[in-house]
């Protein structure tokens, strides 16, 4: 693409904008700056905020979706999705009561051990336990909890991706944490703009697992 490109990261519950570090690389080397948002459940709150470069993407990684200012969606030309839901529960009512319960057995572990129901949350994504994004330390405890909360009654308006020209989803075949399927959900509302890549051997941590797989397929079509 010969027009000028500037980027967004949002991350989803459990990290913060270095996960993106090797997106960053991937970015740089054709010219594109990426800004990375950050929760701040290690340190410093970050936000990011577009230029006026004339193509905008957006990336969001799970709950980061929900992280995301409507103004930015607005104004992207391609927004990559990956891992992310509508809602994050079930919608049958046997799944959706065990899924609200394991929920509430991470927030009441997060109150009194949050390193520990971190480590379990990255092994269930798929992070390898030699990954460097285990290494961080929780510093607003407050604030991951409020997000865990969250998870309970989040729900997309997909109507913020209605002028969106174009839309990429990622989802890993062996997500555990976000059912593939919920994937899948987005092609039946967004049929006409959206392309949907299933990653056979990814996990829920797949931007960051499958960061080269990932950046291929989209820099091959779409940058």
């Amino acid at each position: 693409m010969s027009q000028a490109i500037e980027a967004i990261a949002y991350h989803g519950w459990g990290f913060d904008q270095q996960c993106w570090a090797s997106w960053k690389t991937h970015f740089a080397e054709h010219g594109i700056a990426l800004q990375t948002f950050d929760r701040g459940y290690f340190g410093e709150s970050h936000a990011a905020k577009f230029a006026n470069h004339s193509h905008k993407v957006v990336m969001v990684h799970s709950y980061g979706l929900h992280l995301c200012p409507p103004e930015h969606l607005s104004q992207a030309d391609l927004l990559v999705i990956f891992a992310s839901f509508v809602q994050f529960h079930p919608q049958g009512e046997r799944d959706k009561r065990r899924s609200q319960r394991v929920l509430q057995q991470m927030i009441q572990g997060c109150q009194q051990h949050p390193q520990a129901v971190l480590d379990q949350f990255y092994t269930n994504c798929g992070l390898p336990p030699d990954h460097d994004l285990r290494n961080r330390t929780v510093t607003n405890h407050d604030q991951l909890v409020i997000d865990l909360q969250g998870l309970n009654t989040a729900r997309f308006e997909i109507h913020q991706l209605n002028s969106i020209p174009n839309i990429v989803i990622f989802h890993g075949v062996m997500d555990q944490i976000v059912p593939h399927s919920k994937g899948e959900e987005w092609l039946e509302s967004l049929p006409n703009q959206t392309d949907l890549f299933l990653i056979s051997n990814a996990e829920h941590a797949l931007p960051f697992t499958h960061t080269h797989e990932c950046w291929q397929t989209l820099s091959e079509k779409f940058l």
